[in-house]
């Protein structure tokens, strides 16, 4: 496995990358409501200011738990929470969501990958009407992405593989994960079922 000060490089990259556009674009509307007069302008500003706030929060909301420390030093995490913080990351993606998790609790390792998997499969599936499903039974979590275009990228995959020639910051996520995983005694799976349809799959017994 890459060091930790490599990964912890590559792994703000990949957050930085994440908020550059909401905290960009947030920037860009004050800047707009400093010097506008006009109503139209000015709302459209503050539309802007909104919805990239909203953005930057759901993603800083999610990463504390996701890559940090986040649930401090509990062995387990409520689902109920989890599935705001995930939802909150979907109100921005092209994917919708269908989380079919039940109420209840999980171990934090086996939480920190699910929520890894959902943020990466939403991005196999790129065109809107496309959906992410979240499901449970007992053997582990299965993540599946639908739709036009839901495709298994390679570099995901060799990520989800635990390699690391050729790993970029963005995919870092996924091979914590793997990494995550195998150190827990968890499997994580993941393969292109047809042409449309993209599956992860977290087993956990």
């Amino acid at each position: 496995m890459l060091d930790s000060i490599t990964l912890s490089s590559m792994l703000a990259s990949r957050l930085c990358h994440d908020l550059i556009n909401p905290v960009g674009a947030l920037g860009a509307g004050l800047e707009i409501m400093e010097g506008e007069q006009d109503p139209d302008m000015r709302a459209e500003a503050m539309n802007l200011v909104n919805s990239s706030t909203d953005k930057a929060l759901d993603l800083l909301q999610f990463a504390r738990i996701a890559y940090g420390a986040g649930g401090g030093y509990r062995d387990e995490l409520d689902l109920d929470e989890i599935k705001v913080l995930v939802e909150g990351v979907y109100k921005h993606a092209r994917a919708d969501l269908d989380w079919q998790i039940p109420p209840g609790h999980m171990a934090k390792p086996a939480v920190k990958i699910m929520m890894t998997m959902a943020l990466l499969i939403a991005d196999c599936a790129p065109r809107r009407g496309s959906k992410v499903t979240i499901a449970q039974d007992e053997e582990g979590i299965s993540l599946t992405a639908t739709g036009p275009k839901a495709r298994l990228k390679e570099p995901l995959q060799q990520a989800l593989e635990g390699k690391e020639e050729g790993l970029e910051p963005k995919m870092v996520p996924a091979y914590i994960a793997a990494h995550l995983a195998s150190q827990t005694g968890y499997k994580l799976l993941c393969s292109q079922d047809g042409e449309e349809k993209v599956v992860i799959r977290l087993q956990m017994s």
